[in-house]
């Protein structure tokens, strides 16, 4: 009887102690709490924060550095263990609107916390993650040098051994005898028509206009008197035998002056009462005649 009982009690705690760690495997973190799910380890922390967005923009908004930073510092830098004595502290969270809020509280003696391997400083409280401290001592990542690429071997230049070094032509210098500069005159290099032409010694003086002799104005021509003789009168066509009167040689004849017309174009004037004189006088000497031949009959 007492064996049976026995077994009874020990299936009954092993129930109890599965049931124990079921419930520790599915524990979830406090209210307000920076995390999403408890972790046992710094290594932890940091993979959270790697793979949770929320997780890293609320560490990102309150430590004021970037997210791989962060997990970079508390995974090289932090480690996991508990207060050795009640400490008071300025816990900040964030509630579900994500806001950043803080309220100060007195932590326990033997409450999980994250510290500083170096200092041991508290920063993180272990079970919701939330920090104890509005700034963390992060290095700064130095500045990754970018790689140098391997250059060709440049090959060197073998030089010869002899170098002929060239040869600076000579230059001889004579001297030359100095002779007397001779001047050149102008007198040498022009005539003498052309320097006294070119050159005068003054300046001539204007040469007065020439004095303009009077010239007479010829005047009218004086016709000569009419031949009232009997016969014909041919002395109005003078003028016109003359001009048509031809002359030797092939010179061109000269333009007559003003006068010359005026004269014949008076003697043309004078040609038809003229003409017309003579002509009744000849007929009137016929008759004459005529009148005389009949009464000598």
């Amino acid at each position: 009887m007492r064996f049976f009982i026995g077994i009874t009690i020990a299936t009954l705690g092993s129930l109890l102690l599965n049931i124990a760690a079921a419930a520790e495997s599915i524990a979830v973190v406090p209210r307000n709490s920076y995390l999403i799910r408890p972790v046992a380890s710094a290594r932890e922390l940091a993979n959270q924060i790697r793979t949770e967005p929320v997780v890293a923009q609320r560490y990102a908004r309150h430590f004021k550095r970037s997210a791989w930073e962060f997990a970079e510092y508390v995974e090289k830098n932090l480690r996991l263990t508990r207060l050795e004595r009640a400490q008071t502290f300025n816990v900040y969270y964030s509630p579900p609107d994500n806001r950043l809020m803080v309220v100060r509280r007195t932590l326990p003696k033997g409450t999980p916390v994250f510290v500083e391997r170096a200092t041991g400083k508290p920063v993180l409280k272990a079970n919701c993650g939330n920090p104890l401290t509005p700034a963390a001592s992060i290095p700064t990542p130095q500045a990754t040098l970018p790689m140098e690429l391997a250059s060709a071997a440049t090959p060197t230049p073998v030089l010869a051994d002899m170098i002929d070094a060239p040869q600076t032509p000579t230059i001889a210098l004579t001297e030359i005898a100095d002779a007397p500069i001779e001047e050149v005159v102008a007198a040498d290099v022009l005539p003498t028509e052309t320097l006294v032409e070119t050159l005068p010694e003054t300046a001539p003086e204007p040469a007065a206009p020439p004095a303009l002799e009077a010239v007479a104005t010829p005047s009218s021509p004086q016709l000569p008197p009419a031949i009232t003789g009997g016969g014909f009168n041919w002395l109005p066509f003078l003028p016109i035998v003359a001009l048509l009167t031809p002359r030797g040689g092939n010179d061109f004849e000269p333009i007559p002056e003003p006068t010359s017309l005026l004269a014949l174009g008076a003697g043309l004037s004078l040609f038809y009462p003229l003409s017309r004189r003579a002509f009744r006088r000849s007929q009137n000497s016929s008759h004459r005649t005529g009148d005389s031949s009949t009464r000598s009959a």
